[in-house]
């Protein structure tokens, strides 16, 4: 009996199986289907880097570091939310999210020349449930540095977690490396299996969104969505492409 409530009714179980349920219900675009297989898809258009002044974001001066974030500022997370718009991005969010989406975070995230295997340098998955990032790439492409590392398929895989030690992973040497090029769209399901040790000194830098949907079974609901947006500091997303 208790194994049977642990299995069945615990509510990250039911909501992982309930929208897996969904993914296969209603039409879905070639790219919300490569999503729902893979964990990730990377888009075929790019975003127009030049619409956004980047030096005040990235000093490649100094990279004596394993990652460093600087946050990007309102008027230009507007910028970049309504060309990722308009060029249909959040089209496939939603069709595999749901509507009512929440973006945070919302960084430029570099690289820099320190290794590490330490913490998010391991595999694992975010243990935050279906939840997507963005990455858009802002170098050219390069295969000496740190690719999105992604094991293929094991968001729909991980059922349940009971600790921070759950959603670390040993190095199994299958991840799928998906390196961009400059302005290139790359979308994946944190929930799955992503980020590897990082052994490349090479630096590079992308813009990091995160996005994640409120509602019915899902983490972010109506009776924590006050404590969660005070604590991430949520936009909702009409507010970002309006």
């Amino acid at each position: 009996m208790n194994f049977f409530r642990y299995k069945f009714l615990n509510k990250r179980v039911v909501s992982q199986y309930y929208h897996n349920f969904l993914d296969h219900i209603y039409p879905k675009s070639l790219e919300t289907q490569k999503l729902i297989k893979n964990g990730f898809c990377k888009l075929n258009l790019k975003f127009p880097i030049e619409k956004i002044d980047l030096k005040k974001y990235l000093n490649y001066n100094n990279l004596d570091f394993v990652s460093d974030r600087k946050k990007i500022n309102f008027n230009d997370l507007k910028i970049i939310y309504k060309k990722l718009n308009n060029i249909g991005t959040f089209k496939i969010i939603k069709e595999y999210l749901g509507k009512d989406l929440l973006a945070y975070d919302n960084t430029i995230l570099t690289l820099g020349t320190k290794k590490s295997s330490d913490g998010s340098w391991q595999p694992h998955h975010d243990s935050k449930g279906r939840r997507l990032k963005i990455y858009i790439w802002l170098n050219d492409v390069n295969y000496n540095t740190h690719p999105l590392f992604y094991k293929k398929g094991s968001h729909r895989s991980i059922i349940n977690w009971k600790n921070y030690s759950d959603t670390r992973f040993k190095n199994e040497g299958d991840f799928e490396k998906i390196y961009g090029d400059l302005g290139s769209i790359i979308i994946f399901d944190t929930h799955g299996i992503h980020s590897n040790f990082k052994e490349t000194i090479e630096a590079r830098s992308v813009i990091e969104l995160t996005l994640e949907s409120k509602g019915f079974l899902r983490r972010v609901n109506k009776k924590n969505f006050k404590t969660e947006s005070l604590r991430l500091g949520y936009i909702k997303l009409n507010e970002l492409i309006n």
